[in-house]
């Protein structure tokens, strides 16, 4: 019963110490004119999404504003300067961190 247990908890263990290895992204950098579909609330910028190309996000933007609906929150795509980082996990393998203009 000891040794079940003390092999119970060395695999419980290993399993953590590997997750916790997460992925943190690949290279960070700058671009100009990134597609980005924006979310302001109020007339404050809170949300921002990287898409591939505007058609892209004139259709996501549809959506969205069909689900949402409301007169305080507006969706645009906007053609920005951005920071930009690689990853994998996303569906265009691009992160849009943080918005620069």
């Amino acid at each position: 019963m000891k040794k079940l247990l003390i092999t119970f908890f060395m695999i419980l263990f290993a399993s953590s110490v590997f997750a916790a290895k997460l992925y943190t992204g690949g290279e960070k950098y700058e671009k100009d004119g990134v597609i980005a579909l924006t979310l302001t609330l109020n007339g404050k910028l809170i949300e921002w999404v990287y898409k591939e190309n505007l058609s892209q996000c004139l259709k996501s933007k549809r959506v969205a504003s069909r689900e949402v609906g409301g007169e305080r929150v507006v969706f645009a795509c906007k053609s920005v300067k951005a920071l930009l980082q690689e990853d994998k996990q996303t569906k265009y393998g691009i992160r849009l961190l943080k918005i620069l203009d």
